[in-house]
């Protein structure tokens, strides 16, 4: 090995764990999950064991296995071929280029409700725009800065975490009684009430295998994929389970907000002494870099899964750029671009700030599920096929339990994803359901053809260079 490879492979199992949790455990969709009351936390602990655990497991056995750049992308061409690569890469990179317009939405609105502040609809879409290529511009920084900010944001979720916690125990000390009934029949899960949220629980636990899309920068992938990942698991798990139920000891259920409602539990838990009220300033930006971090960390995730596709030849060249930093600068100045056209068409939308980040976060949502149930095919057909690849580490049990586990999570995925588009039981709401089937088959459809002249125009490539020779 060369001393420059040798000085490329410094992302730490520490920089990973920091890179899942800040990937994984979404600080603004607390209050979403907190909705569904204290059965939320019950909730919260059966997927973790149905769709986190085995989701973390098969990414383990495939990052340690095949340390390749890309994650998804890499297993699943492996297992399936380029097309399907290529269809992966695609989708993976442009619902989560579509995805951070509604961080933007959502680290806009925070930053209005912290501050008190009602600007009207235009501007709240420009602001938009300056904040997605605000993301833009720091994630084409130097690994070394972006890894910095996505450490930061880890600390800091855990910061935002333990004052929230801090928060219920000042409300309780104070001598206020818990804002909704905790007992053994409200943590009872029940299927018919909890429908309606569970896929804002699925969307808690994904971002499990961000980690692997640089995984040939890891130092020791082999043995840092799988610690980082079961540390993942734990740590993200007891994060939400407590956050959350923090969240329900200081505000009723039905008053929480899923776009201020952290914002709006600090206030509450710790007073209306000036102290409180300058420390919920400071939680409150603290929550608006943790959004920013997050949003900058996965774009460029997945535009490095972009730029692979694209070196390749089944995603345009434009996609392969990097600048002189080695980041996917093509991939991230179109991801900008995509998401400035999401933000200006969602202005045209009636309704909420709420009602315009749900539209754009089920769509994504929807999207982003596909590599997630692919992958887990990938794992089957790989773990068939490939005996002769080494795997330093397996999914613990025998071959029959891991898909057993694989099947249920393949299930759990096919479910959210029509959960997404409407909800059995409740009125088909026309104008946000037909904007996010939209947005699925057009994302769907340009991508089949992007892909299709891609790799149309490689076969000539080669099909020339062999009758050359």
């Amino acid at each position: 090995m060369s001393a420059e490879t040798k000085a490329k492979k410094g992302i730490s199992q520490f920089d990973m764990l920091c890179s899942l949790i800040t990937a994984i455990f979404f600080v603004d969709t607390i209050a979403s999950v907190a909705t569904m009351g204290f059965a939320s936390i019950t909730w919260n602990l059966i997927v973790a064991v149905i769709f986190f655990l085995p989701g973390s497991l098969t990414v383990a056995e495939l990052g340690a296995a095949y340390p390749d750049n890309g994650g998804f992308y890499s297993w699943i061409k492996r297992a399936f071929g380029m097309m399907w690569g290529a269809r992966i890469g695609w989708i993976y990179w442009a619902c989560n280029s579509i995805w951070i317009s509604s961080v933007a939405t959502l680290i806009v609105n925070v930053f209005c409700q912290v501050f008190f502040l009602e600007p009207p609809k235009f501007v709240l879409t420009i602001v938009n725009i300056a904040v997605i290529w605000a993301i833009i511009f720091m994630a084409a920084r130097p690994n070394e800065s972006a890894q910095k900010l996505t450490n930061f944001s880890c600390i800091a979720k855990f910061v935002l975490g333990g004052c929230l916690i801090a928060a219920a125990g000042f409300y309780l000390m104070s001598g206020n009684a818990m804002a909704n009934t905790f007992s053994l029949q409200a943590m009872t899960p029940t299927f018919g009430a909890a429908i309606v949220f569970i896929p804002a629980l699925i969307y808690n636990f994904l971002g499990f295998e961000v980690a692997c899309s640089n995984a040939a920068e890891l130092e020791n992938p082999a043995r840092d994929v799988p610690k980082a990942a079961m540390k993942n698991c734990v740590l993200v798990t007891a994060l939400y389970v407590v956050t959350v139920f923090a969240m329900l000891v200081i505000l009723p259920v039905d008053s929480i907000s899923i776009i201020g409602g952290l914002v709006d539990a600090y206030r509450i838990g710790f007073g209306g002494s000036a102290f409180s009220t300058g420390l919920s300033y400071v939680l409150g930006v603290l929550f608006i870099l943790v959004l920013f971090c997050q949003g900058m960390m996965w774009i460029l995730s997945v535009c490095r899964v972009a730029r692979e596709s694209a070196i390749s030849g089944e995603l345009p060249a434009t996609l392969a750029k990097q600048n002189k930093h080695g980041a996917p600068l093509g991939a991230l100045i179109v991801s900008g671009l995509i998401a400035s056209s999401m933000s200006i068409a969602s202005s045209f939308l009636s309704g909420s700030a709420e009602v315009i980040f749900w539209s754009i976060f089920s769509c994504t949502s929807f999207l982003l599920l596909i590599p997630y149930l692919i992958n887990f095919e990938a794992y089957l057909k790989l773990k068939r096929t490939d005996t002769k690849t080494p795997r330093p580490y397996t999914f613990p049990g025998p071959t029959w339990l891991a898909t057993v586990f694989v099947r249920i999570g393949e299930l759990v995925c096919l479910s959210t994803m029509l959960l997404f588009i409407w909800v059995p039981g409740t009125p088909f709401d026309v104008q946000t359901g037909m904007f996010v089937l939209l947005g699925i088959v057009a994302t769907l459809g340009i991508g089949e053809i992007i892909l299709r002249r891609c790799l149309a125009r490689q076969s000539a490539h080669v099909e020339v260079a062999q009758s050359d020779c």
